[in-house]
């Protein structure tokens, strides 16, 4: 598998037609960010400063992760033909965020959607996620996961589209956020928009605090309720940690993590 870094003086319109391994470093800054996989299997692992992000995939295998950096976000659209997606954005940023995704199956597919995002210092966090299965036998599947501190607030806005003709298509929503502070906000907002009789359709969506019996259990095993904490919510992120091949920034992220956490 070939191994390539992009970087500030690197192109950032980019073919990738060969199984590939690619970081995206964090000093790359540019309004557009525009890739292509055609044939093959890749990782992406983005820590750019990309405005709008275009990704096309076309009977692919991919496995995308974006580590949020930048408050000077706007959208990222991607388009999956015959391919399976897996994309997951990690956010841990200590600034607003106000961040569009849109997915659009236009044949047989499988496309997953992970979002996990720490909100404090009293800041606001709006993610608007909306798939569309144009195609029948496509799968779309949105899960987010929120943790909550301070007087933050964090939006989840997810929308999941089945046209008509899509027979046989599938969409799944999860979202569960974490409430630390009586001040905090979350809100989970899913939207189905239903076309088609012949298809599997299901939300999920809940907002809380951490569940007392499981505090009580961990706590009877010898851990502070700090240490039990950041375990709990460790666990709901580090599955998506795990997916960069770069030990230097899994603990990055780790630290970083348990560093908001306090």
């Amino acid at each position: 598998m070939d191994r390539l870094v992009l970087t500030k003086d690197s192109a950032t319109n980019l073919t990738i037609d060969k199984n590939s391994y690619v970081v995206i470093s964090d000093d790359v800054q540019a309004p557009n960010l525009e890739i292509n996989i055609l044939d093959c299997e890749a990782t992406i692992i983005n820590l750019g400063k990309c405005e709008n992000k275009s990704f096309t995939f076309k009977n692919s295998n991919v496995t995308l992760v974006e580590v949020i950096n930048d408050k000077n976000l706007s959208s990222l659209n991607m388009v999956n033909d015959r391919s399976n997606v897996d994309y997951s954005i990690i956010d841990l940023y200590d600034e607003n965020i106000n961040y569009k995704v849109e997915e659009k199956s236009i044949s047989e597919g499988n496309n997953i959607i992970n979002i996990a995002s720490v909100c404090y210092k009293n800041k606001t966090k709006n993610y608007v996620i909306s798939t569309a299965n144009n195609k029948g036998n496509s799968v779309n599947e949105v899960n987010c996961f929120g943790i909550v501190k301070d007087k933050s607030i964090l939006n989840y806005d997810v929308s999941s589209f089945i046209e008509k003709g899509a027979k046989q298509s599938v969409v799944r929503q999860n979202s569960n956020i974490l409430l630390f502070d009586e001040n905090s906000l979350g809100k989970n907002n899913p939207i189905l928009l239903i076309e088609e009789n012949d298809v599997k359709a299901s939300h999920g969506s809940s907002i809380g605090k951490i569940d007392d019996d499981t505090m009580f259990y961990l706590c009877s095993r010898g851990l502070t309720r700090s240490e039990a904490t950041n375990l709990i919510c460790l666990g709901k992120l580090e599955y998506l940690i795990k997916k960069i091949d770069d030990e230097k920034i899994k603990e990055t992220l780790i630290n970083n993590f348990k560093e908001r956490m306090g």
